[in-house]
């Protein structure tokens, strides 16, 4: 499956109804009004987009209701050109799809397009031949549509040097930072700004509603260690399919004698006589095979070497080789066996595979999985009776399955402590009234495949704020930073101001660094800007900038270094990067003069999953 769609991934797209054509350039509803009906989630013109479309574009996959707006809005963006493409009577002739579907690489067979091959791919994925070459068709307007607005970007020699240029040039530059923490030692608070602070910011500080939690977990998993089963069961699984679990490689020699298909059938005749003569010696005297292979084989990666293949494994082979191959005992020669390469004669030299005790654990767990699901199917259901019918306690399921009741942390709606039961489902439902007033156990609740939890309530405090105890060396410590920042802001305008006077002041610079305009890491765009816009030409220039969380942060602006010359390499990387920048330009353009022409409504339900 994994080959297929990295190895077709345009047909894949169109199989599953992706969008391939770069639509996505972000959610954004502005301009689009909104209806009420449930029956669909957008419409675009008089085109319908309804779950099912979207289930299609998603492969029936599951996703977040977070994601779901994100994925309507790429089938919006898809049907606004389709809509354009019927309006300006764009078409694809029959003569073109063909063509696009016989060179899928996916539908053939020997480089050759197979009808067998297409339906039975089509079919694995629920897919008519109709769905399939509509969506193609889909596929083909819109590139002729696309094709017609981002190809048309041009972009001159003077723009590309003029843009190398500019983005090419750097500038030396220094760092000095004031850390915040340089000016810890001046600052103080007292209790009445920690107070003032604590009244004004009251929702900082509240906890939320948290509740201690037992819970009993139903897993197959758990299950299956506890199966028992016989050393004979295993032993024959294991003769049953040996060929797959030893995944059995053979090391065979052969003596090829080489025919073609344009050979006539007496000249046949004479190789496969020949052939029946080397048999007959090899036959004869057995320890001569690799003698006569270096002499009389006609295969020039193995007859050098006595006709030694090396070991292989079943699929490696043209299939009447590896048939007979795969019948030989040790040290055994074979009878002629003729391939579409001429005629050979096979010995077998050796046999290797997993044994037996190697693969027994994983024979071990395959059965004892086997032999859970149909337990853990039929008590699954016991699972489920046992937390609804006795809701009051979970010793009940406990007693009758065997299961151990277990204690949580601290739970809030939105996390728990234990990795386990940050479940949404289950954080839900210990929130809910039956759960959380009336004590019951929750529901059974499938947090992944093969395992059920049930939990029930045992501690329940409600939000509420912290005190000002519990938070003051959180707050005094807060302020403080911040009232070492404007001290770190205040000294570094006044260092920068005596800099540009001229005038020396003590500070550490770093080592010298060399920025372009595509920037650093941790800089900032305005700073990046400022040191750019520095005058430079005469001596050294400095800016300055407050980093919040960090300090007052200086740069000296050394001399500017200017962008290397543009080579023919460069200039058509430039070039495309430019074309393909000013395309989505140009497509963004596009989309936005369609939306004009062509109403589009959302549903009431998807603007909010949105929000």
């Amino acid at each position: 499956m994994f080959d297929f769609v990295h190895n077709n991934k345009t047909a894949v797209q169109i199989v599953l109804g992706l969008i391939s054509l770069g639509l996505v350039v972000g959610i954004g509803f502005s301009g689009y009004s909104a209806m009420g009906g449930e029956d669909y989630l957008a419409k675009v013109g008089k085109s319908r987009i309804t779950q099912r479309e979207l289930a299609e574009a998603i492969g029936n996959q599951a996703v977040s209701n977070e994601m779901k707006p994100m994925i309507v809005e790429q089938l919006v963006r898809q049907q606004l050109l389709l809509e354009k493409a019927r309006e300006l009577r764009l078409a694809v002739p029959d003569a073109t799809l063909r063509d696009s579907i016989a060179t899928i690489p996916a539908f053939q067979v020997d480089g050759k397009f197979d009808a067998q091959r297409y339906q039975e791919l089509l079919a694995s994925r629920q897919m008519t031949p109709a769905m399939f070459e509509d969506k193609l068709k889909q596929d083909i307007l819109l590139r002729q549509l696309m094709d017609g607005v981002v190809q048309t970007g041009f972009v001159s020699n003077t723009q590309l040097q003029r843009l190398n240029a500019l983005m090419g040039e750097k500038r030396e530059v220094s760092v000095a930072v004031l850390a915040a923490d340089l000016y810890l030692n001046q600052v103080s608070v007292d209790d009445a700004e920690v107070k003032k602070y604590y009244d004004a910011n009251q929702a900082q500080f509240k906890s939320p509603d948290m509740v201690k939690l037992e819970y009993v977990v139903f897993s197959q998993a758990e299950l299956a260690a506890q199966q028992q089963l016989a050393d004979a069961d295993v032993q024959k699984y294991f003769d049953e399919h040996k060929a797959d679990l030893a995944k059995e490689e053979r090391k065979v020699s052969h003596i090829l004698l080489t025919t073609s298909k344009e050979m006539k059938a007496e000249e046949k005749a004479k190789v496969r006589a020949q052939a029946l003569q080397i048999l007959a010696e090899v036959k004869k005297n057995p320890a001569q095979f690799a003698a006569l292979a270096k002499t009389k084989s006609q295969d020039p990666g193995s007859a050098a070497n006595g006709g030694d293949l090396g070991f292989f494994a079943k699929g490696a082979m043209v299939k009447p080789f590896e048939d007979a191959a795969f019948k030989l005992i040790k040290g055994q020669i074979s009878d002629l066996v003729e391939t579409d390469f001429g005629f050979h004669i096979l010995k077998l030299d050796d046999i290797k595979g997993a044994t037996f005790a190697e693969v027994k654990p994983q024979i071990e767990e395959k059965l004892k999985l086997e032999k859970a699901l149909a337990a853990f199917q039929s008590q699954s259901e016991k699972f489920n009776e046992l937390v609804y019918q006795q809701a009051d306690s979970l010793k009940p399921v406990a007693n009758e399955l065997k299961l151990k009741i277990n204690q949580s942390g601290w739970v809030t709606r939105a996390q728990a402590q234990e990795s386990l039961l940050n479940n949404p489902k289950l954080l839900e439902a210990v929130f809910s009234d039956d759960v959380l007033k009336k004590k019951h156990n929750s529901e059974a609740i499938e947090l992944a495949r093969g395992q059920l939890i049930s939990a029930r309530v045992l501690e329940f405090k409600s939000a509420q704020v912290q005190t000002l105890a519990d938070v003051k060396a959180g707050i005094v410590a807060k302020l403080k930073q911040e009232k070492a920042l404007k001290l770190a802001e205040v000294d570094g305008q006044a260092k920068l101001k005596a800099l540009n006077a001229g005038s020396a002041v003590a500070v550490s610079w770093g080592e010298v660094q060399q920025l372009g305009r595509l920037g650093a890491p941790g800089l900032a765009q305005p700073e990046l800007q400022a040191i750019f816009k520095a005058d430079n030409r005469q001596q050294s220039a400095y800016v300055g900038a407050n980093v919040p969380g960090k300090g007052y942060v200086l740069y000296k602006v050394g001399k500017t270094i200017a962008a290397p010359t543009l080579n023919p390499e460069n200039k058509f990387k430039l070039d495309e990067e430019l074309s393909k920048m000013y395309a989505q330009v140009e497509l963004s353009a596009f989309m936005e003069a369609i939306k004009k022409d062509i109403k589009v409504q959302y549903s009431k339900q998807l603007l909010k999953k949105a929000e």
